[in-house]
Order: structure tokens, then sequence, then C-alpha cells
């Protein structure tokens, strides 16, 4: 750990062939509504807690991973084990009439998200994260993602020259360490509720007080930044929405939003 699977990398959770996870049951994995059928199962290995992935495409060799493809990404948690394993293993155990657990051993390093069978599951939108450290300090984004699902996204689902949410569920949310500079002023360290109005040319990013975890219900009076995104057309689809950074320098990265057809973005630097 650390060494042949690489922190904060993508890891086939495995060897060769992509490992593929089958269920004939719907259920919740960690936070995350799993529909039966057959999967790719990945993961983000990190010293202080694991990401475990559930990835649409199936059939595929270990190394050809598509983020784009991804159904959710679950936390879960790590431990150290007394005794080592030598060869790697996964396994599923039992943990009531209708849950259990993934358990992934290797090492010293054990890692266990639970599951239960859920015949209910409602098309939720997973959450996910993204973080990069500038200067010794991390900025963190935090975002439901939700999946196009045959909808007309931009100017229907998504309304032009319109508050937007900025994701989908509660409220998307910037955890900065730093100081940050945006074109059109500067966001203190702190946490924030995010909020954005589209346009057919860019869209305007919203920095908010409001207490982060909640539903989204603006306020104005608390708005902290506003600051403009350019938008740029992709012909690789986006989908579900995705929220990132990009490193342009020690003190300065590129934040993107993307959906579909369209990428947004804006220069962020920390003083």
């Amino acid at each position: 750990m650390g060494g042949l699977v690489p922190w904060g990398k993508v890891w086939r959770t495995g060897a060769n062939q992509a490992t593929h996870l089958k269920t004939t049951f719907d259920m919740m994995l960690g936070d995350a509504p799993v529909p039966q059928g057959v999967y790719t199962l990945w993961s983000l290995p990190d010293p202080t807690g694991w990401k475990i992935i559930i990835n649409n495409q199936t059939g595929q060799w270990g190394t050809q991973y598509d983020e784009r493809q991804d159904r959710a990404r679950i936390p879960a948690k790590v431990e150290n084990m007394r005794a080592p394993v030598d060869t790697f293993l996964i396994t599923l155990e039992r943990t009531g009439t209708a849950s259990g657990r993934l358990r992934l051993r290797w090492e010293s390093t054990m890692v266990t998200v639970p599951f239960v069978k859920n015949d209910r599951i409602q098309p939720v939108s997973p959450l996910d994260s993204s973080e990069l450290v500038l200067a010794g300090k991390t900025i963190k984004i935090r975002y439901s993602k939700p999946y196009r699902r045959g909808r007309d996204i931009w100017g229907v689902l998504v309304p032009m020259d319109s508050l937007w949410r900025t994701g989908a569920d509660n409220v998307t949310a910037l955890i900065t360490e730093a100081d940050l500079r945006v074109e059109g002023g500067v966001i203190p360290r702190g946490a924030y509720a995010l909020y954005s109005i589209p346009t057919e040319r860019g869209m305007t990013l919203i920095v908010n007080r409001q207490r982060i975890g909640t539903l989204p219900d603006h306020d104005a009076a608390l708005d902290v930044a506003r600051f403009p995104m350019t938008m740029e057309h992709v012909n690789k689809r986006i989908d579900p929405l995705k929220i990132w950074f990009e490193r342009q320098g020690p003190r300065t990265c590129t934040l993107k939003l993307g959906w579909v057809d369209r990428v947004y973005s804006a220069v962020i630097n920390s003083p």
C-alpha cells in the first residue's frame, strides 16, 4: 500500500482483468444505490480512507478505466490488521438476513463497505468530491452528481439564466484551508455553498456562506463572491456531472464543471 498500490490513484482492485461485481438484487452499497446488474469494481486508496468505485463498463482489462462511466464513489472504512495477508483477498460477509459487507484485505490493510438489500431504491445522485493542494493548503469540492438518464440538460433540466444548485440533492460545498483569489473577489478560507447561473456563453459561480449539508435555499444576502466561468463545447460526452480541479502551477489551478457536451472553467489562485 502506497507502493505497488499508489495513494491517490484509481486501482483495478486486483490484477489482470478488471474486477467485476454482480448482484441479482437492488441494494444500497454504502450510501449509493446499486440496481441489480453487473459492474466493475475499482478503488481509490488513501492512507486515511478509501473510496470504492462502481463503474458501468464491463468486460475490459484492468488498465482500461473510464471515469465517465462511474456510477458511484463510495467512502469506505480502512483499518490496520495485526496479522498481514500475503495474497489479496475480497470477501462478501453476511451481517443479517438482508445485509452484509464487502471487504478487501491485503498486507496489513482492511477496507470495508456495508451493503443492504433494498427493493425500493431511488435513483438518487451519488456523492463525490474533488480536492487539490495549493501551496500546502487543501481545496475541496463535495457534490452530488446527477446522470443525464435520457433527459435534455442545458436549457431544460438546468434552465439558462436561472439559479442552479450546481449538482443535485443537497447543496454543493466548497471547503478551503486557504484564502482564494478569483476574478471578481477573494474567498476567505472556510466552508461555503456553491450555486451557479448558467448561460449560453458561460456561467456565474456563486460562493455563499449558507451552512453546507442543507437543502439548496439560496439567500443572496449571504453571498461572498460571484465570479465568471468560461464555457466550451466538447465532443466527448461527460455523464454524470463532474466537477474537478486541474493544477496550473504551485499556487494556481482551474476549477472545471462538465456535463454532457459542455465544460465551464475558472482560474483560482492561492495568494
